[in-house]
């Protein structure tokens, strides 16, 4: 049981991390320095902030994938 909390807060994580900004979206691009600007993508949203569906799907799989990588990393040290 403990696994699946370990994808669940990574996936929720990431997806906040998108939503509210912390990271580049399809709506919101980095510049150098890291910098975050708004730009028209084009995808059509009904989101205030522009978070697209585009983005809630590549959010939650890279949140899957660091979760995954989190459960193999503590399965090889024997912590779980």
């Amino acid at each position: 049981m403990r696994l699946h909390w370990i994808i669940v807060a990574s996936t929720t994580l990431s997806l906040f991390a998108g939503r509210f900004g912390l990271a580049p979206s399809a709506n919101r691009k980095a510049l150098a320095g890291l910098k975050l600007v708004d730009r028209e993508s084009g995808l059509q949203t009904g989101d205030p902030a522009g978070f697209t569906g585009t983005d809630t799907l590549a959010f939650g799989a890279l949140g899957h994938i660091i979760g995954v990588g989190i459960v193999l990393g503590l399965k090889a040290i024997g912590s779980i």
